[in-house]
């Protein structure tokens, strides 16, 4: 009985040695953490995350955080923080003095800046000069109904002399603003739900897509100047 109580002591003490001597060789380590920006300024909030023998995860207080007792070994640090680039490292952790891992974040950079238009093609139309009272003269509408004259045109408008001695029908110019300015007679222009009367010296602005009508109402040719902005000849709407 004596011999079993001794044997089972000696295997009690050996596990404890065992079990002790595996304590011992366990190595550890400490990382200490400082993130900051490119200017030097600590960054608190930043997720750090290791991963390796052991795993771990937390956020820096005033930029720093602190992983301590980790097992020694390779790890990949990763960062990450909104509104900074996320930073990933490797470095291997080794037992003794507590190893300092300094970081620094970038911002994400700004969206670069969108790229300016092309500058319009540039027209092949010629500067003119234009004598009215004579063009009118010229062209005359005489007792037909309605005569148009195109005066001069380009790449974003034309100009156009209208004479009219009876109405013109209802129309709208999906793509211009037209500009019409009476130089002789008298009449009315109904647009937008109104009636407006036309005399000479009047300017009349009519934007894109607002139907209207011209009437002359006197006993001589409504006399207009059309100023179309918008569109150029090659391809100046036609009224609808």
């Amino acid at each position: 009985m004596r011999a079993v109580s001794v044997l089972v002591t000696i295997v009690l003490a050996a596990a404890t040695a065992s079990v002790s001597g595996q304590g011992r060789g366990r190595a550890v380590a400490t990382l200490v953490i400082v993130v900051s920006d490119p200017a030097g300024n600590p960054l608190p909030g930043v997720l750090v995350t290791a991963e390796g023998p052991a795993d771990r995860a937390t956020r820096t207080e005033r930029g720093r955080v602190v992983f301590e007792k980790i097992p020694t070994g390779a790890y990949r640090l990763r960062f990450e923080r909104e509104g900074f680039v996320t930073l990933e490292r490797e470095l291997t952790a080794r037992a003794g003095a507590p190893m300092e891992v300094n970081v620094t974040l970038s911002p994400v950079p700004p969206p670069p800046e969108p790229e300016a238009p092309p500058p319009p093609p540039r027209s092949d139309a010629r500067p003119a000069v234009f004598a009215l009272p004579d063009t009118i003269e010229k062209d005359f509408i005489g007792r037909a109904p309605q005569r148009t004259s195109s005066l001069a045109c380009g790449s974003h408008g034309t100009a156009t002399l209208i004479q009219l001695n009876q109405p013109l029908a209802q129309h709208a110019h999906d793509e211009a603003d037209e500009f019409l300015y009476v130089i002789a007679g008298e009449g009315a222009a109904r647009l937008d739900g109104r009636e407006e009367r036309l005399r000479a010296g009047v300017l009349l602005f009519i934007p894109s897509g607002v139907p209207h009508t011209l009437t002359q109402t006197g006993r001589n040719p409504l006399i207009l100047l059309s100023t179309m902005a918008g569109e150029g000849c090659a391809a100046a709407p036609a009224p609808r």
